[in-house]
């Protein structure tokens, strides 16, 4: 029995991993001895080779450059707005200010087309339709870049003040002023709705983190053994380091998504209760517009760095483990191949220092 030939074709793809497993036992006739003729597609199947427009280096450089750059622009701009009054001051802070603006709006929409995409692959995955280019590990790189772009976009959003202008200048042209308003609950909304997209990657990544084992007591056996032929001897994650980060995923998550609530619900009273003093006292210590002095928002600076450490952290970690896997099994590693997607991803910032440089040297 431990000869038979084994028709490997139908182990290339899965859907989901107990239909995977049961359709592993039909193929070997329940000797899973078998198993090692397919060792290739076997282990391909259930986590993958990576996938570039997820994982590949540029889509990380991509990701890390964003969160970089949206920090140091927000930091410099914040600085700037609390020293004194000076022609250099004044324009490193136009320049910080033009550069801010030209950020946000090209990290909005590569947040955008990042969460969507992260739900089209994941509902595949999740509702069984399809795992092709989504590995064990890649979802979970999915989960860490789905909160990993949010990060950049909060430091405007709430720290408004920052991008606006002086208040002499703006009470001098009223059409300005409602121009910038006008524009902030643009950002506002292009914001709720990014959030809003990635309130299911969270969902996926807490279902799979609690809920109940995708694998039943009639395929342990054989979950045993494709996990002793695919891993080996390669390092897995610790139980410390997937403990760590699915604790900081799910706070970091949970975190914006309470700063999100909160200002909503902030919003929401500012309508039917404009005169509430709780108001007064958030807008004056929390959401100052126009001003040099943001005392609660400026802990973003220590938060969101952290948060998004921790997430380049898990995103590398997992990307070495996957590649370790396809190594082991004889794989293709697909993140180390440059694709359409990486290279966009690592120029859509080019905007920003073009408009930074600009704004020095001809504004």
């Amino acid at each position: 029995m431990g000869d038979q030939e084994v028709d490997c074709s139908g182990l290339i793809t899965r859907t989901s991993i107990l239909r995977y497993l049961t359709t592993l036992r039909n193929v070997t006739g329940e000797d899973l001895s078998n198993i090692t003729n397919c060792k290739a597609a076997v282990c391909n199947a259930l986590w993958g080779s990576g996938n570039p427009d997820i994982s590949g280096t540029g889509m990380i450089v991509g990701y890390i450059f964003e969160n970089i750059l949206g920090f140091v622009l927000a930091l410099s701009l914040w600085l700037l707005r609390r020293r004194a009054k000076s022609n250099l001051i004044e324009r490193w802070t136009r320049v910080a200010a033009h550069g801010c603006g030209c950020f946000y709006e090209s990290a909005i929409f590569f947040t955008f087309s990042i969460q969507l995409a992260s739900i089209v692959m994941l509902v595949r995955l999740d509702f069984g339709i399809s795992a092709s280019g989504m590995g064990d590990s890649t979802a979970k790189i999915t989960w860490a870049i789905s909160l990993l772009t949010m990060l950049p976009l909060m430091y405007i959003m709430y720290m408004p003040g920052l991008l606006q202008e002086r208040q002499a200048n703006i009470n001098q042209d009223s059409k300005r002023r409602a121009a910038q308003i006008a524009r902030q609950k643009l950002r506002n909304i292009l914001f709720v709705v990014c959030w809003l997209l990635s309130v299911y990657p969270f969902l996926s990544r807490i279902i799979s983190t609690i809920g109940p084992s995708p694998i039943d007591s009639t395929s342990i056996l054989a979950w045993d053994i494709v996990q002793t032929m695919c891993i080996g001897d390669v390092r897995q994650p610790t139980n410390g380091e997937t403990l760590a980060t699915d604790i900081f995923g799910v706070m970091g998550s949970s975190f914006v998504s309470l700063c999100v609530v909160i200002k909503l619900i902030f919003h929401a009273l500012q309508r039917q209760h404009p005169g509430s003093t709780l108001l007064k006292f958030i807008r004056q210590r929390c959401l100052k517009v126009g001003t040099q002095d943001f005392p609660l928002s400026s802990t973003l600076f220590l938060i969101l760095p952290v948060i998004g450490i921790t997430q380049i952290w898990t995103i590398l970690r997992l990307r070495q483990f996957q590649q370790q896997i396809s190594n082991a099994s004889e794989n293709l590693d697909l993140d180390c191949q440059w694709t359409f997607g990486q290279v966009a991803a690592t120029t859509i910032f080019v905007p920003v220092l073009v408009e930074c440089c600009f704004t020095w040297f001809c504004q």
